[in-house]
């Protein structure tokens, strides 16, 4: 009984991947998460500098110093922690949430972060990044191909 509660209490996670950075004319970018193995794409509003922050992490551009997110990694490292996983697990208002799922020893912790900041912690380390079906469900747009052309599907 234990183990199908348990089971049960499990959500369903679905891989997903950087498909696109589109910066929007009012300011910030639309970040597109594409779910792996799979035509349907998690579009998220997110801010300038995180945007920013993401770009020059994919294509490798060089900073005279650590930002942020590269001193994240590094204190957890220091501390004897590794970032085992990011999950975008809750959708609220229109806003997305995150966690960002670290190992210490034997300990597990889970810490809360906006998605964009859990995504730039995960790009610098090549950590997978989980979003929950309930989520992504509620939120996916499908991408339609018809011969040869590409649309949007709502």
């Amino acid at each position: 009984m234990k183990f199908f509660i348990l089971f049960y209490l499990m959500a369903k996670l679905f891989e997903v991947e950087i498909s696109n950075l589109i910066p929007q004319e009012e300011g910030g970018f639309l970040l597109v998460l594409k779910k792996v193995d799979s035509e349907e794409i998690l579009p998220i509003a997110i801010g300038d500098n995180e945007g920013i922050s993401i770009l020059r992490e994919l294509h490798k551009t060089p900073i005279p110093r650590p930002m942020t997110y590269e001193l994240l990694n590094k204190v957890v490292e220091e501390l004897g922690g590794k970032i085992e996983k990011i999950t975008i697990d809750k959708i609220q208002d229109g806003i997305f949430y995150a966690t960002i799922h670290i190992k210490q020893g034997n300990k597990k912790l889970k810490i809360d972060a906006r998605p964009s900041d859990a995504i730039n912690i995960a790009i610098r380390k090549g950590v997978k990044i989980f979003v929950e079906e309930k989520v992504f469900n509620k939120m996916k747009i499908e991408i339609k191909k018809e011969k040869g052309k590409e649309g949007l599907k709502i």
